[in-house]
């Protein structure tokens, strides 16, 4: 899907090599630079299963990305730590995935006040369909995206399934008209 990316089916931009970190802080982008001990390869460990599914959807689809790049200040001494930063931009905000299987509210206001700090695009992932009434918050209000993937267990069996789901709304996400992919400068 990269390929045909970089071949002009999705726009691509680049960043300048003096992009620096207190900048895309500002601005809400990262650069992702291959030689970051933070890329995204496939020797990278991640957490659990959820992550590794989304690991290998990234890494198959050729989306350069980081894991746990950064942690990023919000109120009242608390920290954001995003899972995967990519390369996609969609309406020049930069693309967050967050797997994540147990959903508080505590957590998504968390997600929230990151996205108002920092303007990612943030996408959350998980096997919960949160369906009205209860609870009485669906996560969708508080992110830019929510994926609702049935399925998405932390189990090592369901990994091929769900790397495979993840690839089919990573393709969805790069179809918008409105979705970019960065290319990093060297």
């Amino acid at each position: 899907m990269h390929e045909k990316a970089m071949q002009g089916k999705y726009a691509v931009i680049s960043i300048s090599s003096s992009f620096s970190a207190i900048d895309a802080k500002a601005k809400g982008k990262v650069e992702i630079d291959p030689s970051d001990r933070h890329y995204l390869r496939t020797n990278s460990e991640v957490k659990d299963p959820r992550e590794s599914a989304v690991k290998y959807a990234l890494l198959d689809m050729n989306i350069p990305s980081y894991y746990e790049h950064m942690q990023y200040p919000l109120s009242n001494s608390k920290a954001y730590f995003p899972d995967f930063t990519t390369a996609l931009i969609i309406d020049g905000r930069q693309v967050i995935l967050e797997p994540h299987g147990n959903i508080s509210l505590s957590y998504l206001q968390k997600l929230n006040e990151f996205i108002k700090s920092y303007g990612f695009y943030v996408v959350l992932i998980s096997n919960k369909p949160f369906q009205y009434p209860e609870p009485k918050w669906h996560p969708g209000e508080f992110v830019d995206d929510y994926w609702y993937i049935k399925g998405f267990d932390n189990t090592s069996k369901s990994l091929n399934t769900s790397t495979g789901h993840v690839e089919k709304k990573l393709e969805k996400l790069l179809r918008k008209q409105n979705c970019e992919v960065i290319a990093a400068a060297h």
